[in-house]
């Protein structure tokens, strides 16, 4: 019986092989091509065989239009995405500073600063499925918070929702996106973690500022702060935009420690408090401009707590 040469079932393999690498180079090339023009410096790819790796250094991106400023800078990133999956790439960021503004509204600024950044994108079509970035360490400047307030574990998450259906009962406008920030803040001492999600809703996709100026609102739904890793309160607010600018806050918020809360919300340190036995609500009103005002606790405690009750988590390092 004579045997077959060694090549010969090893020609497919090589064939396959040599025609990966030809699909890969086109791939890389063309994904090369498109992250060094939406960066504006010139990229190293790398990666085969599993992804495909577009490399740059010292990036600085700019956008502004008559709505929006966006700058990002790095001094080195890494984009990458599989071969075979076009619409979602991770991207690496070392020194990353990124600063948004919404220029015609009061207070909408947004400022990261980091040693390192880790995101994912996801956008297969024309709508955004998600933005996720992390940080493990940053100093932030939130919309209407203000800043610079030290984080860890850092997050922001985004997405497109174009028509989804509106938030609970209220006669509010179709949800087009939802967003989320989470993470633990300290400014001066006062450490906390929040976890904030917010649904943007307007009467058409999100093409313009315009669009959601005109009726629109972002509705603030289960978001909660945190102390010492524990729950410390409960927050559902209606953020709606006025003519001159100024963003509108009005909510409440619910808590078994409303006069640690209270504080927290003014600047001032809160004294000891034990837990009530019920959670008790507070109005939370404002605007971008004036800042924010937190009424007192409504309702009754429940009766003298005295020690039975476990004391109130205190925001601080």
């Amino acid at each position: 019986m004579n045997r077959l040469p060694f090549w010969i079932p090893v020609l497919p393999l090589l064939l396959g092989l040599v025609a990966y690498w030809l699909y890969w180079q086109g791939e890389a090339k063309a994904f090369g091509a498109v992250v060094a023009e939406r960066i504006g410096v010139p990229v190293e790819t790398a990666g085969f065989p599993y992804r495909i790796e577009a490399r740059a250094a010292d990036v600085a991106v700019r956008r502004q239009t008559r709505e929006l400023s966006f700058a990002a800078h790095a001094s080195r990133m890494v984009v990458n995405r599989q071969p075979w999956r076009t619409g979602h790439v991770v991207l690496q960021a070392e020194m990353p500073r990124l600063q948004i503004a919404l220029a015609r509204l009061a207070g909408m600024r947004l400022d990261v600063e980091a040693p390192a950044m880790l995101a994912s994108v996801r956008q297969p079509g024309d709508t955004l499925e998600r933005l996720s970035m992390h940080f493990e360490t940053a100093k932030v400047w939130l919309p209407l918070a203000g800043g610079p307030f030290d984080a860890t574990n850092f997050e922001l998450h985004l997405r497109e929702t174009p028509g989804g259906a509106p938030q609970g009962n209220a006669p509010t406008l179709p949800v087009q996106a939802e967003a989320r920030i989470a993470g633990t803040l300290d400014r001066a001492g006062v450490d906390f973690g929040i976890d904030i999600p917010l649904f943007v809703t307007a009467r058409a996709p999100l093409g313009r500022l315009e669009i959601w100026q005109n009726g629109g609102t972002i509705e603030v739904k289960g978001a909660q702060l945190f102390a010492k890793d524990k729950p410390l309160a409960d927050i559902d607010a209606t953020l709606a935009p006025l003519p001159d600018g100024r963003i509108a806050v009005s909510g409440t918020i619910r808590s078994e420690c409303p006069f640690t809360v209270k504080a927290l919300f003014e600047g001032r340190a809160p004294a000891a408090e034990y837990r009530a036995r019920r959670a008790r609500t507070m109005t939370l009103t404002g605007d971008s401009a004036a800042g924010f005002a937190v009424g007192d606790p409504e309702g009754a405690s429940g009766g003298p707590v005295r020690s039975q009750e476990p004391p109130c988590p205190v925001p601080h390092r």
